[in-house]
């Protein structure tokens, strides 16, 4: 969990420096959207690894398959929004970084390995699709 938190942590930093006109409810809601979409990327990078690697089936319609992806994308952003903005969790994880964070000397590394942890499991899931298409 102390990883996520300092995933999101950078994220959040990153849209707050880059924009000083932004809001803190602004910043707090992209941060939370860029989570939220790629913890769904790695709900259907899992999804997809079970379905052709375990049971080797795949769904029956594209539609099904969108209609799937959109509700995992939903169901998480609405998770993500009670958990971070309604509850405030995200500025506790403010909080507890922002220090650690001034003195860290690393800053763009970490930041860009955030980013790397956001945008993997659509990179995972493009290597999948390539190495191993599904034949209707």
């Amino acid at each position: 969990m102390k990883h996520f938190e300092y995933i999101y942590f950078n994220l959040y930093n990153y849209y707050h420096q880059r924009n000083q006109d932004l809001t803190t409810l602004s910043a707090r809601l992209l941060t939370m959207y860029t989570v939220a979409l790629s913890t769904g990327g790695w709900v259907l990078l899992a999804q997809a690894i079970f379905l052709r690697l375990v049971r080797h089936a795949w769904f029956a319609s594209q539609s099904m398959a969108m209609s799937f992806a959109i509700l995992v994308y939903v169901f998480t952003a609405l998770i993500f929004y009670r958990i971070f903005i309604t509850n405030n969790y995200d500025e506790k994880i403010y909080n507890k970084y922002e220090a650690a964070w001034t003195n860290n000397p690393n800053k763009e590394r970490e930041l860009l390995f955030s980013i790397f942890v956001a945008v993997a499991p659509y990179l995972l899931l493009l290597s999948l699709k390539i190495v191993m298409p599904v034949s209707h």
